[in-house]
């Protein structure tokens, strides 16, 4: 069995200047740079401001490519 962590929900997510950002509705925001994710770095910028926000994570459709809110918290973002 499993623990669901409750975490605060997403609020807002973009991108802008080479930079992730997703800010939660505890005032918390994570921010990371693009080049950190292989799926990520060297996309369109329409592409990578095209993002879904979930329940459980971030998603870029036109990527295949998502994150969760648990390992962005945690400073995961993705595979290098």
């Amino acid at each position: 069995m499993s623990a669901v962590v409750d975490l605060p929900a997403c609020v807002r997510a973009g991108y802008r200047e080479g930079y992730i950002y997703a800010t939660y509705a505890d005032g918390n925001e994570v921010t990371f740079p693009i080049l950190v994710n292989r799926r990520l770095r060297d996309q369109p910028e329409e592409k990578l401001d095209h993002i879904e926000i979930g329940h459980f994570g971030l998603c870029w459709p036109d990527l295949d490519e998502d994150l969760s809110h648990a390992g962005l918290r945690a400073g995961r973002f993705g595979q290098p």
